[in-house]
């Protein structure tokens, strides 16, 4: 999916915690350095580390994960704490996922019409 605009997750594990965010770009690496500028100091817990980790990720190559399609990962030190960044190309708008939940919801016995996106049963 590289070479357009293109939707990536990025799963990001740093001081023992695990957050993910959605950003567009042109490739994982420039959609993950264009979010990590854009969000301000306050808008996570990990926020005082954001610069360390822009100048960590400053021309570092997305690795691909083999035998995945469109899912890469990116380690190394923010500063002093030790981060790990899986980025998956994430399409958006086909709903065949939201399909595919609802039918694995049926098969547990949940009804999917009465449960909404964010419920917990």
């Amino acid at each position: 999916m590289r070479g357009r605009k293109t939707r990536y997750t990025f799963v990001i594990e740093i001081l023992g915690g695990t957050y993910v965010h959605q950003a567009f770009g042109e490739s994982p690496e420039l959609a993950l350095c264009a979010w990590l500028r854009r969000v301000g100091d306050g808008d996570f817990e990990w926020s005082a580390h954001r610069l360390d980790l822009l100048r960590a990720l400053a021309g570092q190559i997305a690795a691909p994960i083999d035998g995945c399609h469109d899912v890469w990962c990116m380690s190394g030190l923010a500063g002093d704490h030790l981060f790990l960044i899986h980025i998956i190309a994430t399409e958006s708008g086909s709903g065949e996922g939201k399909q595919v939940a609802e039918a694995q919801m049926e098969q547990i016995g949940v009804d999917s019409k009465r449960w909404r996106w964010g419920d917990h049963w």
